[in-house]
């Protein structure tokens, strides 16, 4: 079929990685509050989805057991107590600092325990503990992008962008040009497309007009399989794929008809530590620079198709890096396609930074013909992300 001979499709999104880590929100589904790490390194828990709250998940591969370390605050790692109590340390060989993160027998989502003292993480509402029933144990790992990016043309230096009326392209990457990619969760590949500024679904007509609309619209969206790769987005009622002409104009037309594609440019929340801050005080930088400093967006996370080195490059765009412990964290998204040498000049001449690369633990699966239509999942369970949890099972 079509589907199968240009795209590779997924249940979701790439997940966010540095250093061969995953990052991720902790998210208590029940109460809907994230765990943080503020800004002196202790624990809160709070409805933010920024960058306190954002976590790095360190796996033993020979345990499979994880050290659960801040993003903002790298050395301060999740800590349980014989007591129930949990915390910070800076201590990332210690066996209290250790997790076990499996499928909630009982409930959606995930369970985390503590592998020295058996007791499982748990927000009752109030704060944050380990106890050894069940109740309000349940906790989603949500990609730290959160879904958020920016769809550019592979070939043009164009995004997507809207206004509250319609869509258009843009050259800009600011709030009109942020998206809101989300997984229905019932089919593979299939998407809806949400402007993050507007709330408004992007939406396709059957003359091949694109349009937003306060109704959802689907999209099916997978890693194309044509020499230069990228994302093929295709509205999934008409089985059109979305393009643009060469004045940027967007429309839908047959699949065969050009060789548009997309890159998917995640959007990370802002993020300081406290030392930083106080560098920045220190040094004497005015309160106008330091709100101009702290926001910024992940771009450019993209690679090559055959996941090599070579042609693969990281920007981070914005004009600023990612405040990490004082690392700069440069990301790649498997299988999607490269900058080139011309986006990456652009990059780096903007003040991005690029350096070591790293993967996002993508799931690739692939749809084939049976009566009973069944998924495939092309890598092995061990390879499954956090983030995709919803797949364990």
């Amino acid at each position: 079929t079509i589907l199968d001979s240009t795209m590779q499709l997924s249940f979701s999104l790439p997940c966010m990685e540095e250093s061969g880590h995953e990052l991720c929100f902790l998210s208590s589904p029940n109460h809907d509050r994230r765990v943080g790490c503020n800004i002196n390194g202790d624990i809160y828990v709070s409805q933010n989805w920024k960058g306190w709250e954002v976590w790095r998940f360190i796996k033993d591969e020979s345990s499979g057991h994880f050290i659960i370390t801040s993003w903002t605050h790298d050395k301060k790692v999740l800590c349980s107590g014989p007591d129930g109590r949990v915390f910070t340390t800076e201590n990332k060989e210690g066996s209290w600092e250790k997790w076990r993160i499996v499928p909630h027998p009982k409930f959606e989502g995930l369970r985390i325990e503590s592998v020295e003292h058996g007791r499982f993480l748990s927000f009752s509402g109030q704060d944050l503990h380990t106890k050894k029933k069940e109740v309000d144990t349940a906790w989603y790992i949500e990609p730290a992008h959160g879904n958020h990016f920016f769809i550019s043309a592979t070939s043009h230096d164009e995004r997507l962008s809207s206004s509250n009326e319609h869509p258009f392209t843009s050259k800009n990457r600011k709030s009109w040009e942020k998206w809101i990619v989300e997984p229905t969760n019932e089919k593979i590949g299939q998407y809806t497309i949400r402007s993050m500024e507007h709330g408004k679904y992007l939406g396709a007509e059957k003359n091949d007009k694109i349009i937003v609309s306060e109704n959802k619209q689907f999209w099916t969206i997978g890693l194309s399989t044509q020499e230069g790769g990228g994302y093929l987005i295709l509205s999934t009622e008409y089985d059109r794929r979305l393009t643009l002409d060469e004045n940027g104009n967007l429309h839908t037309e047959e699949v065969g008809d050009s060789n548009v594609t997309w890159q998917l440019e995640a959007v990370l929340p802002h993020t300081v530590s406290g030392k930083q801050i106080w560098s920045w005080v220190g040094a004497g930088v005015c309160s106008t620079i330091l709100a101009v400093a702290m926001p910024f967006a992940v771009m450019g996370v993209v690679g090559a198709m055959g996941f090599g080195a070579g042609g693969i490059a990281a920007a981070i765009a914005a004009g600023g890096g990612i405040a990490a412990g004082g690392t700069v964290a440069t990301l790649q998204s498997i299988g999607a396609v490269g900058l080139g040498l011309a986006g990456t000049s652009m990059a780096v001449g903007a003040g991005a930074a690029t350096g070591g690369l790293v993967s996002f633990g993508v799931i690739k699966a692939s749809k084939f013909g049976t009566e009973h239509e069944r998924i495939a999942i092309d890598e092995p369970e061990k390879h499954l992300p956090l983030c995709s949890w919803r797949l364990w099972q």
